[in-house]
């Protein structure tokens, strides 16, 4: 080959593989520093997390370090309908390496109303499906608050994992409130597991001696807000969640704190006082109609209504032996100590009163509920009840019996009784029923 030939082809590979190479990835450097791609990219992954979780991900920035890591800046999270905010985070860095993903989570603030929709939309759009829980993936936060109507709390040492096993994966999420006295995180696990017929999810709870404020989840489980602003729950619950059906185990668990006066505040009886209930078996299971409860409930300085007494002579047996004083006067009847131990075994109940376990009351006589001025005035009674004279008690007076029985029990979601007395079917006008007639009134002139 001629000199000259080979100089010119050596040039057109120089052009070719090298020169227009370098060009094009310079010019490709260079369209990823403009704001249009910067842009681009960031809607497009907007897009692509929002399908992913089912909700709205809002994204300020994000930074790309290397092509195993990124970092998005001004996370905002909200429901797909409604366009609440359902979270906000100030940063979070994703980091992909080892075939795990580790993401560290930078002040998340969660709004506790929008719980209860973002559980079900992640519980279907992420835990059913195995394709998205088939890598591990560990989450950690320094500092995480809980907005509610009750104030907010804060949660440090947030570390939660996701593992999947062979048919199941696993759900762990460790935290510890910020104002706990304790160094033990409160556990919460949740299991999808896939190896039976029907997939089923078990939730468990934790808090290993750690009190959890019940108005932190009151907006997610609106009965906890029944219970009071200062209510704590310690101990485990194990709820399971089937296509059919869900049970739910609280044995071991107790909550302090209770205010009986909010519990009581929609009822026609009158109850107050703070309380604290135990419970050393609860199962409760309604597909299988089954209820295995016992446990005890210890209330101090607070005041118990003259129908609600009543209503526990009437339909629970209960001895009430009142001073004089007491009977004398009217309104509500104070009381120093109330203390009842509970035992359900499915439709029969068995109640006792246990003062006499509280430390100052060793001297009392067995079976006694009420205590005032140390004087018992309430005594329960040995015999089992049946749990439609329990009902009985708490119902309202114009309530009437319902034949409850497994051949009526599906009329109970049909058959919705009265939130009110039901009016009877008379004139409003009671002067006019007996009205024979009468001179007629005319007009004045």
């Amino acid at each position: 080959m001629h000199e000259r030939t080979q100089r010119t082809t050596a040039r057109l590979l120089f052009v070719f593989c090298c020169a227009v190479p370098t060009c094009f990835t310079c010019l490709c450097i260079l369209m990823t520093w403009t704001p249009w791609y910067h842009h681009r990219a960031l809607k497009k992954l907007e897009a692509e997390l929002s399908h992913t979780t089912g909700l709205v991900i809002e994204i300020e920035d994000f930074e790309k370090e290397t092509p195993s890591s990124f970092r998005l800046l001004g996370v905002t999270i909200r429901e797909p309908e409604t366009a609440h905010e359902i979270a906000h985070i100030r940063e979070i860095e994703h980091v992909e390496e080892g075939g795990e993903v580790t993401l560290l989570l930078q002040q998340p603030e969660v709004q506790a109303a929008e719980l209860k929709g973002i559980w079900q939309l992640l519980h279907q759009r992420f835990l059913c499906r195995p394709d998205l829980t088939a890598t591990p993936m560990r989450a950690s936060a320094n500092d995480l608050t809980m907005h509610s109507r009750t104030g907010a709390v804060t949660f440090k040492d947030v570390d939660a994992w996701i593992v999947p096993r062979a048919d199941m994966v696993e759900a762990t999420l460790a935290c510890l409130p910020a104002n706990s006295i304790h160094d033990t995180p409160i556990n919460i696990m949740v299991r999808r597991d896939r190896s039976s017929k029907r997939p089923v999810t078990r939730w468990s709870l934790d808090t290993r001696g750690t009190a959890l404020p019940c108005s932190a989840i009151s907006d997610f489980l609106p009965e906890m807000e029944k219970l009071g602003v200062n209510a704590e729950f310690a101990g485990t619950m194990t709820w399971q969640i089937d296509t059919n059906h869900w049970w739910i185990d609280l044995g071991g668990s107790r909550f302090t704190d209770v205010s009986l006066d909010r519990i009581f505040e929609q009822n026609s009886h009158r109850l107050s006082g703070t309380a604290n209930i135990q419970f050393d078996r609860c199962r409760i299971d309604p597909h299988s109609k089954r209820s295995d409860i016992s446990g005890s409930i210890l209330a101090k300085n607070g005041q118990m209504g003259r129908s609600l007494l009543v209503a526990a002579t009437q339909n629970c047996g209960f001895d009430i032996r009142l001073q004089d004083r007491l009977i004398d006067q009217h309104g509500d009847i104070p009381y120093d100590l109330l203390g009842l131990g509970f035992n359900v075994n499915n439709a029969q109940i068995n109640l006792a009163g246990i003062c006499r376990s509280e430390v100052g009351y060793e001297g009392f006589p067995t079976d006694v509920v009420l205590c005032l001025d140390g004087f018992p005035i309430v005594f329960s009674t040995p015999q089992p009840l049946d749990s439609l004279n329990v009902l009985r008690v708490v119902a309202p007076s114009y309530s009437v019996s319902v034949p409850m029985s497994d051949q009526t029990d599906w009329l109970m979601n049909v058959l919705i009784p009265p939130s009110r007395p039901m009016p009877l079917n008379k004139s409003r006008i009671r002067s006019a029923e007996n009205w024979r007639g009468g001179p007629t009134i005319s007009q004045p002139r």
